[in-house]
């Protein structure tokens, strides 16, 4: 009796420390690309393709859920066309990305823990620029418009992320989200025009610190 509650027990503590030595910090690089426009009442943009890349670290719990933050360079913007006026051009809006989202992942553990995530994401302008510029049918030259955008751009953003284990504290992962621009981007209000992107990234992330 004793000899089976004292094994018992013995299961139980090892059971305990493997769910616990999953519990740690990671953190990784990441790039891909954005397929990015801006919407609003009266746009006439069409999605332009850029890249996106950077870092990010992740805290994944011993249940169901974690939580990450990104730093991204984050290409985004838009083809204009109005046919109309016979005017168009290619909107460059170029950002420093920091995305903080809750993450709850379909496993609990395993070489597959696919998730699913949520959360807000603040967008600071590095720089903007019109390219291909042509206005009732007239060419101009490239130009910066720094001044014609907001500083600060505030989204929410969301997503799946498939994640696969390659060795014992490294992952593979593959990312899918879209990123709706809350704010005006324009620095005067009419008309009013919001970042809209869609973002596929892969990462590898790499255990980091001891497991718990």
């Amino acid at each position: 009796m004793r000899r089976g509650i004292v094994f018992g027990m013995f299961f139980l503590l090892a059971s305990a420390s493997t769910l616990f030595a999953q519990q740690r910090w990671s953190a990784g690089p990441r790039v891909g690309l954005n397929v990015s426009s801006l919407y609003g009442k009266s746009s006439y943009y069409d999605a332009k393709v850029g890249l996106v890349a950077g870092a990010f670290v992740n805290y994944s719990a011993i249940n169901h859920f974690g939580i990450s933050a990104d730093v991204l360079y984050s290409q985004r913007g838009g083809k204009y066309n109005n046919p109309g006026d016979r005017s168009s051009h290619v909107q460059h809006l170029n950002y420093l990305e920091i995305p903080v989202v809750a993450r709850y992942y379909l496993t609990l553990s395993g070489n597959f823990r696919p998730n699913i995530f949520i959360g807000p994401s603040l967008g600071v302008l590095l720089n903007s620029k019109r390219t291909n510029a042509i206005s009732q049918g007239q060419a101009y030259p490239d130009s910066k418009t720094d001044d014609e955008f907001e500083p600060l751009d505030l989204g929410a953003t969301g997503g799946f992320q498939a994640n696969f284990k390659v060795k014992n504290t490294q992952r593979f992962l593959i990312d899918a989200r879209y990123n709706l621009g809350l704010t005006n981007v324009r620095v005067n209000s009419a008309p009013w025009l919001g970042n809209s992107t869609f973002s596929f990234t892969l990462g590898y992330s790499f255990g980091i610190g001891r497991r718990y």
